[in-house]
């Protein structure tokens, strides 16, 4: 009777530690992949709204330092950003003539569309 109980038992003991260490893992991965895309949505968030800052002071008050600042949060969404979105940005760049006004318009409802569907996407 005594040849069984102690095998039972250990089994018992050893399935309820690998249970234990398997769920304490898996929670871990899961953590860190939640960590990670919380600090991505940060990262693009801030991305975005600092481009769309640097956009603004730019209109308002055009100057090589404003350029250069809008330069920064551009190369800032290239490195966080999708590839929709850095073409939006592209594309106002490209059309900064007056006479270029409403392609201009056209580039800037896509980008803030872009936006919004990526940080929707990622939320």
């Amino acid at each position: 009777m005594e040849n069984w109980i102690i095998p039972l038992l250990g089994d018992l003991g050893i399935g309820s530690v690998l249970t234990a260490i398997i769920t304490k893992l898996l929670d871990h991965f899961i953590n860190r992949k939640s960590a990670k895309q919380t600090l991505l949505y940060k990262e693009k968030r801030e991305a975005y709204f600092g481009l769309l800052d640097a956009l603004h002071k730019a209109a308002i008050q055009p100057s090589m330092e404003n350029s250069k600042y809008f330069a920064l949060w551009q190369t800032r969404v290239e490195v966080f950003g999708t590839q929709e979105i850095a073409n939006g940005v592209q594309g106002m760049v490209n059309t900064n003539e007056p006479n270029q006004r409403h392609e201009r318009d056209i580039f800037f409802k896509q980008l803030i569309s872009a936006i919004r569907k990526d940080l929707q996407d990622n939320a």
